[in-house]
């Protein structure tokens, strides 16, 4: 007997190389360049001395954190926690502000 139509559950897309599943629900990771175009928003709306060397560590941090960019393995609620972690400690400003740019 030969199935013309597969059968069951249709199978989520997943990395060749690694094996990881994509995340297909609405909680999506975004690219690095959505968080770098935050924090050049918040470099210019809160002024601070020296914005712009603590803008470039953040964003050096943010590339090196290894599955940042992954949007097969990162969830948004993630990358948004990492995001305001690092955040936070180079600007040291409160949590409410920076998710308000978000």
């Amino acid at each position: 007997m030969v199935r013309e139509a597969p059968q069951g559950l249709k199978s989520h897309p997943f990395c060749v190389h690694c094996g990881l599943v994509k995340n297909v629900g609405s909680d999506r990771a975004k690219r690095i360049g959505y968080y770098l175009n935050i924090l050049s928003r918040m470099e210019q709306a809160l002024k601070t001395p020296g914005a712009k060397v603590r803008m470039r560590l953040v964003a050096k941090e943010l590339e090196d954190s290894g599955d940042f960019d992954d949007t097969y393995s990162m969830s948004g609620y993630a990358q948004e926690r990492i995001f305001t972690n690092i955040v936070k400690k180079y600007f040291h400003i409160p949590e409410i502000v920076i998710q308000s740019f978000i």
